[in-house]
């Protein structure tokens, strides 16, 4: 008789539902990293501007042309200040998400060492009883060689 794990399709929902939640994670972790992308593209932009602000300057630009240069500057920081806001949020969900795909991975792993438990209690009881079929073919074969050899030869 072949093994079969009672909880077989409780182990598969388990595995599905840390799958799913794995990639969850990764959704968010993928997130996270184009969001601090965005923050690092803004910092090139504001430091772009900078410089830009000083050839200008060097150059004697207009007022109208440094001004534009601090209304930039101030939408910059706007938006950095919301890919700030964007990360830390996101961190808090990675970390969430963290916590949620353990416990997932846990009620897995728990199954699995339930199934591999009973498993191997069973390659053990299958091996006993394979003995002891063993064990009762000898003894019958034996059984009869002596009944042959009683046997008066005529």
């Amino acid at each position: 008789m072949a093994f079969v794990f009672p909880l077989e399709t409780v182990r598969r929902l388990r595995r599905s539902l840390e799958t799913q939640e794995e990639r969850r994670l990764l959704a968010i972790a993928a997130s996270l990293a184009q969001a601090r992308n965005s923050l690092e593209a803004l910092e090139s932009e504001r430091m772009d501007l900078r410089r830009e602000e000083v050839r200008e300057m060097e150059a004697g630009a207009f007022g109208a042309v440094l001004n534009y240069g601090v209304v930039r500057e101030a939408s910059l920081d706007a938006e950095r200040r919301k890919v700030l806001q964007q990360i830390t949020d996101l961190e808090r969900l990675r970390e969430d998400q963290i916590g949620i795909y353990r416990q997932a991975r846990q009620k897995r792993e728990i199954l699995d060492s339930l199934r591999e438990r009973r498993l191997a209690d069973y390659t053990t009881e299958e091996a006993r009883r394979e003995q002891a079929r063993m064990d009762e073919l000898f003894l019958a074969n034996r059984a009869s060689r002596l009944r042959q050899q009683d046997l008066p030869t005529r």
